[in-house]
């Protein structure tokens, strides 16, 4: 039998679908060969390929969805067919998509197929824009056209937008930035799109306008910034949150193309979004990854700094999860300086947000050493630093130690005094397990100008610790067995409220199961065989290990935590004096 034959066969039979999707499993598969034999069937009206489609019924079976998706994604622009019967075809290819499968494999074909003369107006009279997807086929249908009858297909797209209220507008505005090939058919849709923006006042069609502008700004290699900006500036005039969203997503996939002046516009906006809407924060991340990721690193900084002093309490440095890894990993000694400059203005979200990014580096303590000289700053401004340093870092020593000790390498002599006392207490008095072993080392470097003030405050704890070893044990001083009771249940409460978090980040809970087991040191599973593997059942035995990891505590906070707390507290709101 031929191949011929036997896709007449399947398609008589009602098994064409079934046919479809075990193709390629054969030995003699030609699949390009199988696809321009059922075209030629289709085109000549023997068979309707689309209305097969109609017997699809998913049976949960991936690699027979695909591999239908596959043929009819291949075949569909070559179809002769009527809208009606296309449109019907390409909702229900959608539909069997579904959420987890996006439907969306079809939209090129489908685009492609609307290139013919008639299909994309066709198409339109086909669409009530009660459907969640019809403001999208449209779209396609749109940009169909256009790759055939560019002038054309801009004329109707600007015809629907002055004409068509509701859904018709909006997608015609979507599909507006992807319809000026050239740069003088861009400047052309800019300059009608600005001419009908100047009486809008709907936040959605602002928003797509903006981000159509913008688009074919862009393509049109920089085309009618004039008109383009003016559009912008309009939009951020009268628009609202979703045109923030949509300058957000602008800002993320244009800035690149996007000449300077209208890049500053949308950084104008970015600086002005809310906190609170998610959306827009996440398409600003992405914006801020690409650009720290390149040269616009300052400009980068520059938003988060103004968009965290603005949303304190809506908004911390990691709702920008993107920036925060690159600013710590390709831009350590900016970060430094950066730490400097967020500390001296006494605000406390920027604070904060020093505070966050050290915490977020995890092993190694971090190590501030930047260079203050550049900075110029008097004792007063450096003695405020330190006090800053030691407020927010103060449950990262080493890191809080690292930035005193920057501080003594200046010289000034009043900044020298205050960073040492800051050195030894609270510090040192508080942590002298870790921090005293980090800086007993650093005390070592003859080269460093910080090394004899960090000596002379080892020399005051030593002074200290001997102090309270002289003291000896005094019983009255012990806690109780109740209290031990209660501090022992607040820092085991502690430690599972901290396993709870990190386990919520951690990727190994979508890796593996969590068990739990009752007693024993090893766990035992059997694996049953895979697929047609021969044997039995595979005994697995997991052997436990331990792990273990050590902190240290604050001495203050037992002894004396309420004014341990003050202290802190008081550092991290003043103000610089003026």
């Amino acid at each position: 039998m031929t191949l011929e034959q036997e896709i007449i066969q399947a398609l008589e039979a009602g098994r064409w679908l079934e046919f479809v999707s075990r193709y390629n499993l054969r030995e003699d598969a030609d699949e390009p060969s199988m696809r321009a034999l059922a075209i030629g069937l289709h085109n000549t009206g023997r068979f309707d390929l689309l209305a097969a489609i109609d017997e699809f019924r998913d049976d949960g079976d991936t690699f027979r969805f695909y591999e239908i998706q596959q043929f009819y994604s291949d075949a569909l622009p070559q179809l002769d067919a009527e809208p009606a019967a296309m449109l019907k075809a390409v909702r229900r290819l959608v539909e069997e998509g579904g959420r987890n499968r996006d439907g969306g494999f079809i939209a090129l074909p489908f685009r492609d197929w609307c290139k013919g003369a008639g299909r994309a107006t066709a198409i339109a009279t086909l669409l009530d824009f009660k459907a969640p997807r019809d403001g999208w086929y449209l779209r396609l249908a749109l940009e169909g056209w256009s790759t055939s009858d560019p002038d054309g297909a801009l004329d109707w797209a600007l015809a629907l937008i002055t004409g068509q209220p509701g859904p018709p507008r909006a997608a015609a505005l979507e599909a507006l930035g992807s319809l000026g090939p050239t740069p003088a058919l861009a400047a052309r849709a800019i300059a009608a799109l600005r001419q009908h923006l100047e009486q809008e006042a709907d936040d959605q069609s602002l928003g797509i306008g903006l981000y159509a502008a913008i688009e074919l700004h862009g393509r049109g290699e920089q085309a009618n910034a004039a008109d383009t900006g003016a559009i912008v500036t309009l939009a951020a005039k009268r628009g609202g949150s979703e045109m923030r969203r949509r300058a957000m997503q602008a800002l993320w996939f244009q800035w690149k193309s996007a000449s300077p002046a209208i890049l500053d516009h949308l950084i104008q906006i970015a600086e002005t979004i809310d906190g609170s809407d998610a959306v827009a924060v996440d398409h600003l991340d992405h914006a801020l990854y690409q650009m720290i990721s390149g040269e616009h690193v300052e400009h980068a900084i520059a938003i988060v700094r103004t968009l965290l002093s603005a949303n304190r309490g809506t908004l911390t440095v990691h709702s920008f999860d993107g920036f925060e890894h690159q600013l710590l990993t390709q831009h350590r000694a900016r970060f430094e300086t950066l730490a400097v400059e967020w500390f001296v203005t006494g605000d406390r979200a920027l604070g904060e947000a020093v505070m966050a990014l050290v915490a977020k580096v995890h092993g190694a303590p971090m190590l501030l050493r930047p260079d203050l000289a550049p900075f110029g700053y008097g004792p007063a401004e450096l003695i405020f630093l330190a006090r800053k340093a030691v407020g927010y870092l103060f449950s990262t020593p080493v890191t809080a130690a690292s930035l005193l000790m920057a501080i003594m390498r200046t010289g000034v002599g009043d900044a020298v005094k205050g960073s040492t006392e800051l050195l030894f207490d609270p510090l040192l008095v508080n942590y002298s397990g870790e921090l005293g072993e980090h800086l007993r080392e650093a005390a070592k470097d003859t080269d460093d100008p910080a090394a004899p003030h960090v000596e002379a405050a080892l020399q005051q704890l030593e002074s200290y610790l001997e102090g309270l070893r002289a003291v000896g044990r005094v019983k009255a001083l012990d806690p109780s067995e109740r209290e031990r009771m209660i501090e022992w249940r607040r820092r085991q409460q502690e430690m599972e409220e901290a396993m709870k978090a990190g386990e919520k980040e951690s990727i190994f809970s979508q890796l593996a199961t969590k068990v739990v087991l009752l007693y024993g040191n090893r766990s035992i599973t059997y694996v049953a065989p895979f697929g047609d593997e021969p044997g039995s059942e595979r005994r697995m035995v997991t052997e436990m290990q331990s792990h273990h990891h050590s902190h240290e505590y604050a001495r203050m906070i037992v002894v004396d935590p309420h004014g341990i707390d003050l202290m802190l507290r008081h550092f991290r709101v003043e103000r610089l004096p003026t």
